[in-house]
């Protein structure tokens, strides 16, 4: 890729704004939306999230507010970490078709 249309990707800035038994809010900060639709559909599921969701934050610029919410023994962290496993096995499955096609 060109040096000049190479974009560096921004460090995440992740604060825990509430974590409970059966619930996780956390703000994102530096970090475009888009992924996040996908990480609160992944997370829809796994079995035990009841809900999960993100709305733009209106107090900080650039950043957003992303919560879920399970039942039951499951751990909103432990759900996440699974869908954000999902998300890096569709990256790497789309990676290695395109690769297939266009090498």
């Amino acid at each position: 890729m060109n040096k000049d249309t190479t974009r560096k990707m921004k460090q995440l800035k992740i604060s825990i704004h509430s974590l409970e038994k059966n619930y996780l809010r956390m703000q994102i900060k530096d970090d475009p939306h888009t992924i996040y639709n996908l990480l609160r559909i992944l997370a829809l599921e796994e079995e035990g999230v009841t809900l999960a969701g993100y709305a733009r934050d209106r107090t900080f610029e650039d950043s957003l507010m992303f919560q879920i919410r399970t039942e039951g023994d499951i751990d909103p962290k432990d759900a996440l970490i699974r869908a954000t496993r999902k998300i890096s096995e569709i990256a790497k499955q789309f990676k290695k078709a395109f690769q297939e096609e266009y090498s």
